[in-house]
């Protein structure tokens, strides 16, 4: 019997023993209070199509031909930390009491089209978070010790879909009375409907009820009314998108009555490349960049990630709405249909160098032949053949350095910020840097004259160490008109040259704003 006693004593204390050597552990559960599991979603017609695996099963389209939205889902997170009184009592037991946390997540799913937003639904659930550095008491919340993705989730994203589909269908009852007011054969009344923003999830059905309104001869002088309204054009065959895409002013219909109209062919060129928006170029340019920097960092390492990111480029760049969604069936159409081929060809929003934009700003872009400007000489179009503009140019019509330029280098003018001007163009010279990183540059540039030193205090004595500003005007024979046009020229012609940074250094004494300039042109 004593030996049976001591045996169980001895049986007990090993099982408390073996209890307290067990490590701590960290346990994830789902807060089952969170969320709504009593939500219910129900069969409901909808304004619109859609592709999404989360309405679908609840929405049905009132009809065939309506427009397909777009349907994203996105995900916040924030981690609770614990409650004081939990902070105590878990540090008192030598976290025998868990610490508890809880990461909460808000699940969004956004109904859009055309760029605009038609409708939000949040749902909302958390993760319980029980850790002890000590003892396996968390492992008593039967949760998952593997982390994050123990949790089975399914059932959970199961309601939260749900909850989307039955939010989605509660804003649609109630938006239906008001798009139901509005007369159904007034095109008018629909588009100022779509205009005023109420009711959004029905814009989609309005707009493609006025475009369904368009009578059947001749619909262009209607297409025409209604083509600014945001989708509409989409709507139309591609025989009407043609003529109705593209800035106001330099749609094709308006382009094809200009030129019957007599307006010369020429001009009418100059006027659609010099439309291209200024961001359009700019945002090009860095796209452009920011590739570069993705290959040159990435492609050996993570092909992938290279892929992922450019293909975000790609789809940033086609928002831009220059001339957005034209394609080659587009141009045919316009062609075959008498709109010169040359002013087609720029009716996209494909990138086009900034020598031609600029130049088309200031002139025709043909010869007296008709045939299109080399980039040389586009180039040549952003300096003037004299000393009347704005801005001297640091060099002369010979390609040597100005006069000015070699006094005021003499003088050691910019030995403070010109220095710094002085290295930016240095290392461009030697490796043109300055087109290759988008933010080398400006960083330096910006850190080194960004404060304008010189202009502040050193332009007048840039000007007097220069021989005066008549010396300067009577020793240069280029200029040009503004800043841009002097940065673009001077770094595409002598940007390689031995003598950049002294024409630079220079430049920017007289022009403090140069730098920056110089910093953001291509």
């Amino acid at each position: 019997m004593k030996k049976f006693l001591d045996r169980g004593r001895l049986t007990a204390a090993t099982l408390v023993l073996a209890t307290f050597a067990l490590p701590g552990c960290m346990v994830y559960q789902i807060d089952q209070s969170s969320l709504d599991r009593d939500a219910r979603a129900y069969q409901q017609l909808a304004p619109f199509q859609t592709e999404s695996p989360v309405l679908t099963p609840w929405l049905t389209p009132a009809s065939d031909d309506l427009p397909t939205v777009e349907v994203v889902q996105s995900q916040a997170t924030q981690y609770n930390d614990m409650s004081g009184l939990n902070f105590v009592a878990s540090i008192l037991t030598l976290t025998l009491i868990p610490a508890v946390g809880s990461y909460d997540y808000t699940d969004t799913l956004t109904v859009a089209w055309e760029g605009e937003t038609l409708a939000n639904s949040s749902a909302n659930y958390a993760v319980k978070e029980y850790m002890s550095l000590y003892f396996p008491t968390p492992m008593l919340f039967m949760g998952s010790l593997y982390g994050m993705g123990g949790l089975d989730l399914e059932d959970t994203q199961n309601t939260i879909g749900v909850i989307h589909a039955r939010n989605i269908a509660d804003a649609i009852a109630r938006q239906q009375p008001l798009y139901e007011r509005v007369p159904q054969n007034d095109p008018e009344a629909l588009a100022n409907f779509v205009q005023s923003r109420t009711a959004p999830l029905f814009h989609p059905r309005a707009t493609a009820q006025i475009a369904a309104l368009a009578p059947a001869d001749n619909p262009m002088e209607y297409h025409q009314q209604y083509a600014d309204l945001s989708g509409y054009v989409n709507l139309l065959p591609l025989e009407w998108q043609a003529w109705l895409i593209g800035p106001d002013g330099l749609k094709g219909w308006q382009i094809k009555a200009a030129l019957d109209n007599g307006e010369d062919e020429s001009e009418m060129l100059r006027k659609v490349v010099s439309s291209y928006p200024e961001e359009l170029a700019e945002w090009n340019r860095t796209a452009r960049q920011t590739e570069a920097r993705y290959r040159e960092w990435f492609s050996h390492t993570n092909p992938a990630l290279v892929s992922n990111l450019l293909e975000a480029q790609s789809q940033q760049r086609a928002q831009w709405p220059y001339y957005a969604n034209m394609t080659e069936e587009h141009h045919q159409i316009l062609i075959e249909n008498g709109v010169p081929d040359s002013i087609v060809a720029y009716m996209s929003n494909a990138e086009r160098s900034s020598e031609l934009v600029a130049a088309a700003k200031t002139g025709p872009l043909q010869d007296a032949q008709g045939r299109m400007l080399t980039e040389e000489q586009l180039l040549e179009r952003l300096v003037r053949n004299d000393n009347n503009g704005r801005f001297m140019s640091p060099y002369t019509s010979d390609g040597v350095l100005a006069e000015w330029v070699n006094l005021a280098n003499n003088a050691n003018m910019g030995a403070t910020a010109g220095s710094a001007v002085g290295a930016v163009a240095g290392a461009y010279a030697a490796n043109k840097a300055l087109d290759f990183v988008p933010f080398g540059l400006g960083g330096l540039v910006g850190g080194a004259v960004g404060a304008e030193v010189g202009k502040e205090v050193g332009r007048e004595s840039a000007i007097s160490a220069s021989g005066g500003w008549e010396a300067i005007k009577a020793s240069s024979d280029l200029s040009f008109d503004s800043l841009t046009d002097m940065a673009r020229y001077l770094k595409r012609k002598y940007g390689s040259t031995a003598n950049f940074t002294d024409a630079m250094r220079a430049a920017t004494q007289i022009y403090p704003e140069l730098s920056s300039v110089l910093a953001s042109t291509n």
